[in-house]
């Protein structure tokens, strides 16, 4: 169910890093912002190559389980290395003999493992108890053996049907000094056998792999490219940021699911143990193993041993079974939390108020409780889990006088404890359909930029605009706007000659070359535009090569200047102009660039003079209303080439 409910979000998620990148690449040209985009991409992805993974691992259990052995040191108990050594043949009857002064006293280092028992046989190998123990409880479970520690004892799937329980050295020092814990940790791993969780948790599970790992994926995929983007302050930055802080909010979303999920497997697993070995044995094994067992990151993919003693002293309590039932729920209930969390910053980030941001997050969260096919997923689960699973519903009274064997085959549970279970996805779903929280109108950042709109008044007729009844006007048609004029005031090289307005006369080169940028000499932002962002058109064009062909024409390979034609030649100085207009649904970009280029035949390092203007005039019909705003840009800047 988790897999698939991921695979439906993976369209959304590619669209919206191709779209995210193409956003980058138009104020990026060196590349850096989509590149960092794509970091991003791959990071939202990587749940999805953890859920593959461990499809394949269900598909070839039997690879699985090599590379864990290898990985391990998993030994069978027959291998020479963790093999018991061999005893001394029986002595003959008689008096003992007395001890040569070369022999080996008893107790030493070197006395064999196997020692006799008060009957006189040699008492069975620890191994050899695990195994019986594994044969009694279930039967063709096969017992590996690691002289590694850090580990106490964890399943893993030998075949399709094949299943097998690694024991490490904690649990074999366990073993000699207190069996019964022991015990109830092997009836913990076989409690997960019962499930058959062995084939996607236990060792070399994916799952708990895409825990441990979570964090040197965020250093490697997002803090270091965002942090090399601010280093060369690039212009794209402040977005990528905005991108990364909802990354870092919208993965843990899935590892919030994965971490519920197996919690409910490792409490689920001490339930059964408890039931079978008692509760003092199991807490006393949880107690024993708490330091070596769940260090550093395991705590995530197992839940705390304060939980786990705590629920196994509580079994038959209904906060337990409820902690049970709601852990989902709950899990789905955080990832909507950490949405709203998310999507706020990030629309401050993208310049809205903090009140609008607030709103806008809260709308979108309030959208997704009902989009979100999770919620009706679990609300189905729950109402149908007790014909799937066989659990028979019944009040608290009567739960002691039904319980079941723990070999039984139908379940008991309180009917309080189904009925949270049932109302609370419902009740949120239940939120979800109710309109509490809508949408505010117009644009996201709307509040920031109100006085750059020009509001116009809705056409007569109806209340809202809308044409309907005698004598009501139509709508306004959404259509694209006009492109934008030509800024005024813009500064020209007045030494030059003035373009002949649609003058064809391209004064030819002497031949094609070929140029790259090698520092920006000057930068100068025109009246309207902010220092930021001519710095920003001065690092990309810092990264541009140009080419002067044989026609006149000088190109260049960033899309922020358009092909410009020569309209002048006096000496070793060349004129040029270039304009284009492009048009979108809601917008209409015109862009102007008058260039002067100086080529020295001495040696002199080339110098290329630019002003470039650029307008934008977005459209928009809402409501029958019309809101249309005009935005201009200008820079002046001087390049040295350097010719290629």
């Amino acid at each position: 169910m988790t897999l698939a409910l991921f695979v439906v979000q993976v369209p959304a998620l590619i669209g919206h890093a191709f779209g995210v990148g193409d956003g980058l690449g138009r104020l990026d040209a060196a590349g850096r912002g989509r590149f960092v985009t794509a970091m991003l991409s791959l990071t939202q992805l990587l749940p999805l190559f953890f859920l593959l993974g461990a499809v394949l691992a269900l598909l070839f259990p039997a690879a699985r389980c090599r590379a864990i052995e290898r990985r391990h040191g998993l030994l069978p108990p027959d291998h020479p290395l963790v093999a018991p050594t061999p005893g001394p043949p029986p002595a003959p009857a008689g008096p003992p003999a007395e001890p040569d002064a070369g022999s080996t006293p008893a107790g030493s280092p070197t006395e064999p493992d196997v020692r006799p028992a008060p009957s006189g046989t040699p008492a069975p190998h620890f191994h050899q108890q695990m195994q019986a123990f594994l044969d009694e409880h279930a039967p063709g479970t096969r017992l590996r053996i690691s002289t590694r520690s850090g580990l106490s004892a964890r399943v893993y799937p030998g075949g399709r049907r094949a299943p097998r329980v690694g024991v490490f050295a904690p649990l074999v020092h366990l073993w000699d000094t207190d069996v019964a814990a022991a015990r109830a940790v092997l009836l913990h791993e076989l409690g997960h056998l019962r499930r058959g969780e062995q084939h996607v948790a236990g060792l070399g599970s994916p799952f708990t792999a895409l825990v441990r790992v979570w964090p040197y994926v965020l250093v490697v995929f997002v803090v270091v490219p965002v942090a090399l983007l601010f280093a060369t302050g690039n212009a794209t930055a402040t977005l990528t940021l905005a991108e990364v802080v909802l990354v870092l909010f919208s993965v843990p979303k899935v590892l919030l699911l994965v971490v519920a999920a197996l919690w409910s497997a490792e409490l689920d697993a001490d339930r059964w143990a408890v039931r079978t070995a008692g509760r003092d044995a199991l807490v006393r094994a949880l107690r024993r193993l708490e330091q070596g067992d769940h260090g550093g990151l395991a705590r995530l993919h197992h839940p705390p041993v304060r939980l786990r003693i705590w629920c196994a002293t509580r079994q038959e309590s209904g906060a337990v079974q409820l902690l049970s039932a709601l852990l989902w729920p709950s899990a789905l209930l955080a990832q909507l939390l950490l949405a709203v969390l998310g999507a706020v910053p990030a629309y401050e980030l993208l310049g809205a108020s903090r009140e609008r941001a607030t709103r806008e997050a809260l709308a979108l969260a309030h959208h997704a409780l009902t989009a979100d096919p999770a919620w009706w997923v679990t609300l189905a689960v729950v109402l149908l889990w007790p014909l799937v699973r066989r659990v028979r519903i019944v009040s608290r009274g009567r739960i002691r006088r039904l319980r079941v064997a723990p070999g039984g085959r139908i379940a008991v549970t309180s009917a309080r404890v189904h009925a949270a279970a049932v109302l609370f996805p419902a009740t949120v779903l239940l939120a979800g359909l109710l309109p509490l929280v809508s949408r505010p109108s117009g644009g996201v950042f709307a509040d920031d930029a109100n006085d750059a709109y020009e509001r116009r008044p809705a056409p007569t007729g109806t209340p809202s605009g809308r044409a309907g009844g005698a004598g009501a006007a139509a709508c306004p048609s959404p259509s694209a706007p006009a492109a934008p004029p030509r800024p005024r005031g813009l500064p020209s090289f007045a030494d030059g000659p003035s373009p002949a307005p649609g003058g064809t006369a391209l004064p030819p080169a002497d031949a094609p070359r070929t140029f790259h940028a090698v520092a920006v000499a000057s930068l100068e932002p025109l009246p309207g535009t902010r220092a930021q962002q001519a710095a920003a058109f001065g690092d990309r064009m810092r990264q541009a090569h140009w080419t002067l062909h044989h026609d006149g024409r000088l190109t260049a390979d960033v899309p922020e200047v358009p092909a410009l034609r020569s309209t002048g030649v006096r000496g070793t100085t060349r004129w040029l102009t270039g304009r284009r207009t492009d048009h979108t649904d809601v917008s209409a970009t015109a862009t102007w660039v008058e260039a002067r280029l100086v080529v020295a035949r001495d040696g002199t390092p080339v110098r290329l003079d630019l002003v470039r203007a650029a307008s934008q005039s977005l459209r928009a019909v809402v409501d029958c209303k019309e809101f249309t705003t005009t935005s201009s840009t200008g820079v002046r800047l001087s390049l040295t080439l350097g010719q290629e």
